[in-house]
């Protein structure tokens, strides 16, 4: 479905769309006036050392995405993937798994130590005021687990006059659902506050093949923001949000056999978070900030994972169903403590401490049937209920400093440390069984009968420091070229070091003397932001070891394995992204990642086929012309995916996913006093291919969206 010939087809008919409809989805904001805090300080795009990409709130708000996912789809080096849901989305970063990014909420980070797919991006886009992706390992200035890099995630606070309003209403075409979003805001006096509200509410996925049954979800957001600037140096505030999701998720292989059946139903996926801060500005000649920020989390899961199979013959009869509920709860208190300072003309400073603590709370009831018939004869007859029940607790201590100088002809140095210390301990694990199991040599009854199925008490301390080092050169107006070296690393979750998993294929144990994984990334890259073209490029080569995977655990059967420090991955690639201001009407773009992989598995096998395809792609035209006292904006585009391969070091296999093309075209009609209101259309995956990120879990077919908004 990727081919040339396919690819040459959907461009001709792009470029037919495109001289049909001559107008834009957006202005083009130039890098220059766009600022980030993704270096822990307001910079301009162009002087950041590192690799971002920002999505703005005018972005957000023309997109019909239903969540923060979504949103990342296009980001050159970021791949989305579903986890067989609309309503779940996680997120790699340069070919690294979700849980080695780094996922945080105003620069606080979301916590899931006992979840190997990495945190759910649990908040609603119309809270948002922007996102910041930074690619590539930021451990120096975020911790740990950004090997891939950080998504930093800015809500919305306050507002440009006292009183402020906007509201949302829209319907998404994939799960034929309705979503709606209001919020309040406003500066009055040094007085700033946001009240914000959502509900979104879908069905099941449509496909080209049909509706995937079970892939429904809900989600609805409560959201507040109050802060008092006392003078223009010293500022106090606060902020609570509550964000609860209920996600259902299958396959569509379980859903057309007869005899098997799968599903996740995730009923209750609650995040609920309090923050405080306090910031003061140009205390002095040399002090120019400091902030303090504190917060609490809570992060509750309800889980329940089906999976029940049937294999019949003429004398064979036997079935097996696995049925687990899970109840997760983790509580994460956090502190931070940041001083920016100038010393001098040339050289500004970042200092900071950085103290969390998350306390794991998880039972798990799995229930476990297997009957075998052979002939006449039960051979085996099994049918027992195992609770389990562990808590355990992560604090984590570091200290960082970061320094920009600035150096002759045009150069500016940047370099960090960090250190970091973790102190990780499982308090309590038990586990109980309750049932029977029936063999022909007789039968064992299990009445509260203790069994080792949960993991080992224990505690293990782990520290790392870790380093960055980068140059930028402006010697060119409206240009940067930068180079940099930067670490991340990734400290074992509980899971990993105490915990005993069952998985796909067998149980695994945990290993409390895992090390850290680590990487060193080297990269060069320049970004242009001119009147005509805005550019960003950037080659990179990315080397981490000791990365965490399994073996077979000595002296115990074939689906039996501990976690060790086994793995290493080389990644390379380029990424791009490119927009032209043809006029002031026309605007063509493209963004495009090319990643290349080599993993070497723990039982030694090196192969490129790691899950990550090699390119990916978005490139189109948009267009923004006046009409009738608004403003008439398009986008033309096509979507592109090479085929990926994954290699299973479980089954020794090779999956392969195939590639894909889209076609889509949006457009908006903004108009009122400002342009304060408007309504998007857009029809998705015009040519209604099938394709998905997933084996036999498929993304939506042909689709209309449309949303009307509104700003006072």
């Amino acid at each position: 479905m990727t081919s040339k010939i396919q690819t040459v087809k959907y461009s001709a008919a792009a470029a037919a769309l495109i001289a049909a409809f001559s107008s834009q989805a957006q202005e083009v904001q130039k890098a220059a006036e766009v600022t980030v805090t993704a270096g822990r300080i307001e910079q301009q795009l162009l002087d950041v050392p590192m690799s971002v990409s920002v999505l703005t709130q005018e972005e957000i708000r023309n997109s019909s995405a239903r969540n923060i996912g979504e949103l990342l789809a296009d980001v050159p080096g970021v791949e989305v993937t579903g986890d067989g849901s609309q309503g779940l989305k996680r997120v790699q970063i340069r070919g690294e798994d979700a849980f080695r990014s780094l996922i945080l909420i105003d620069g606080q980070r979301v916590s899931e130590h006992k979840s190997m797919s990495g945190p759910a991006l649990l908040i609603d886009p119309s809270s948002v005021e922007r996102i910041e992706v930074i690619k590539g390992p930021a451990s120096v200035l975020y911790g740990s687990d950004a090997i891939g890099g950080v998504i930093n995630i800015i809500t919305k606070k306050g507002g440009k006059k006292p009183f402020e309003a906007e509201a949302s209403v829209g319907w998404n075409g994939a799960g034929h659902g309705w979503e709606e979003s209001i919020s309040l805001g406003g500066d009055y006096k040094g007085l700033k506050y946001r009240l914000n509200a959502g509900y979104q509410s879908h069905g099941d996925i449509k496909t080209p093949l049909g509706y995937q049954k079970g892939t429904d979800f809900r989600q609805k957001n409560l959201g507040a923001f109050l802060s008092y600037d006392f003078n223009e140096h010293f500022t106090v505030g606060m902020s609570a949000d509550t964000f609860d999701s209920d996600i259902n998720s299958s396959s569509w292989d379980y859903e057309q056999d007869p005899d098997n059946e799968f599903f996740v139903r995730i009923p209750k996926w609650k995040r609920d978070k309090v923050a405080l801060f306090a910031e003061g500005k140009d205390l002095t000649s040399y002090l120019t900030r400091v902030r303090w920020d504190g917060f609490w989390q809570n992060n509750h899961k309800q889980m329940r994972n089906y999976v029940g199979a049937s294999v019949r013959t003429p004398m064979y009869n036997m079935n097996v169903v696995t049925d687990s509920v899970a109840n997760n709860k983790i509580r994460t208190l956090g502190t931070s403590l940041q001083a920016d300072w100038q010393l001098g003309d040339n050289n500004t400073l970042i200092t900071g401490y950085e103290f969390t603590q998350d306390t794991l709370k998880a039972s798990t009831d799995a229930a476990f049937t297997q009957k075998m018939k052979m002939g006449p004869m039960t051979m085996l007859d099994t049918d027992y209920v195992t609770n389990r029940y562990v808590e355990g607790k992560e604090i984590t201590n570091a200290v960082f400093a970061a320094m920009e100088t600035d150096l002759p002809m045009d150069f500016t140095m940047n370099y960090g440390v960090r250190y970091t210390f973790v102190n990780s301990k499982l308090t309590n694990a038990s586990a109980l069984r309750n049932g029977h199991r029936t063999t022909p040599a007789g039968t064992t009854n299990y009445v509260n009968t203790p069994v080792d199925d949960a993991g080992s008490v224990g505690s293990d301390n782990e520290s790392r420091p870790v380093f960055n080092l980068g140059f930028i050169w402006k010697g060119i107006e409206d240009t940067s070229i930068r180079a940099q070296w930067s670490q991340g690393f990734r400290v074992p979750n509980l899971q990993e070091k105490f915990l005993i998993n069952s998985m796909g294929g067998g149980t695994v144990y945990g290993n409390p003397n895992l090390k850290p994984e680590k990487s060193n990334n080297f990269e060069i890259g320049a970004r242009y932001s001119g009147t005509y073209v805005d550019a960003d490029f950037a080659v990179f080569y990315n080397l981490a070891d000791d990365y965490i995977s399994t073996e077979i655990l000595s002296g115990s059967g074939s689906d039996v394995y501990r976690y060790v420090n086994a793995d290493k991955a080389k990644t390379f690639g380029t990424e791009l992204s490119l927009s032209f201001k043809v006029n002031e009407y026309i605007n063509p773009y493209a963004f495009f990642s090319v990643i290349r992989r080599k993993t070497e598995w723990a039982n030694g096998v090196s192969t490129y086929d790691s899950g990550t395809p090699a390119f990916t792609a978005r490139y189109g035209l948009r267009t923004d012309v006046p009409l009738f006292n608004g403003r008439w904006t398009t986008d033309t585009y096509l979507r592109s995916s090479t085929a990926k391969k994954t290699y299973s070091v479980s089954s020794d296999e090779t999956t392969r996913i195939a590639g894909y093309t889209t076609f889509n075209f949006a457009t908006a009609y903004h108009f009122g006093p400002k342009k304060a209101y408007s309504a998007n259309f857009e029809v998705l995956n015009i040519t209604n291919q099938l394709y998905g990120y997933e084996t036999s879990i498929y993304e939506p077919g042909r689709r209309v969206n449309f949303k009307l908004s509104a700003k006072y």
